[in-house]
């Protein structure tokens, strides 16, 4: 019998101008413990779900180990609880930035979530960018990326907020491609089959795919995440 959730205690809660944010940690009936987030009512990352998160970055960085010079530039849209970055550190990039709107975030992997992810933020390949992802991509130049990796919502059509649905139309995703140096990658993390926006991907990647992902969800229960990759050749 899978261990059954019991209470959630509140570790922090804010308001801000896009709504509430709240950190809480969910207990188990068999001791165990893990982090959650709830943004705006939306439950968008916990701790338990970090395998879909790592596979993200480790899908991606695969299509890149046979290119030749520097190793990857990369940029991650959404820091979540750091798992994604760290992964792309352990397997050797030259640099992350890394874009984050929310400051408490950006607080809680410095505090909770640092002892989850290696202290990720410390290393000094990161640069943490403190914005709104979609205003910092329409300030970037042409072909600045090996890798694009996405995290930001539950998917392109389960929004933490509803103006991100702008960082997923289909004029977007040609901005993406756009900012991706030749051979490099485009990749997002999604909590359930988006295949409408796998379609949109396949008119501007040249290489596209949809990567299941098997995760546990907080019954302790097997559930799928899914990762959309495109490459840009």
């Amino acid at each position: 019998m899978n261990p059954q959730p019991q209470e959630r205690v509140v570790l922090a809660r804010h308001t801000t101008p896009s709504g509430e944010i709240q950190l809480q940690q969910r207990r188990w009936d068999d001791g165990s413990t893990a982090f959650e987030i709830i943004s705006d009512g939306v439950f968008p990352m916990a701790s338990y779900n970090q395998i879909s998160e790592r596979a993200l970055a480790r899908h991606s960085l695969a299509e890149l180990d046979n290119r030749q010079g520097p190793e990857p530039r990369m940029l991650i849209g959404g820091l979540g609880m750091g798992f994604t970055l760290q992964e792309t550190l352990d397997l050797g990039v030259e640099s992350v930035d890394v874009v984050e709107i929310s400051p408490y975030i950006i607080e809680w992997n410095r505090s909770h979530f640092a002892v989850l992810n290696g202290n990720a933020l410390a290393d000094p390949r990161v640069t943490i960018i403190h914005q709104d992802l979609y205003l910092f991509l329409t300030a970037l130049s042409h072909e600045v990326y090996d890798a694009i990796l996405l995290d930001v919502d539950n998917g392109p059509s389960w929004l933490a907020h509803e103006k991100n649905g702008q960082l997923y139309t289909l004029e977007t995703l040609r901005t993406w491609s756009e900012l991706l140096k030749s051979g490099g990658v485009f990749a997002i993390w999604s909590a359930q089959a988006e295949p409408a926006f796998l379609r949109n991907m396949d008119t501007v990647f040249t290489m596209v795919e949809e990567i299941p992902i098997v995760v546990q969800s907080h019954r302790k229960e097997p559930v799928e995440h899914f990762l959309y990759r495109g490459i840009n050749t």
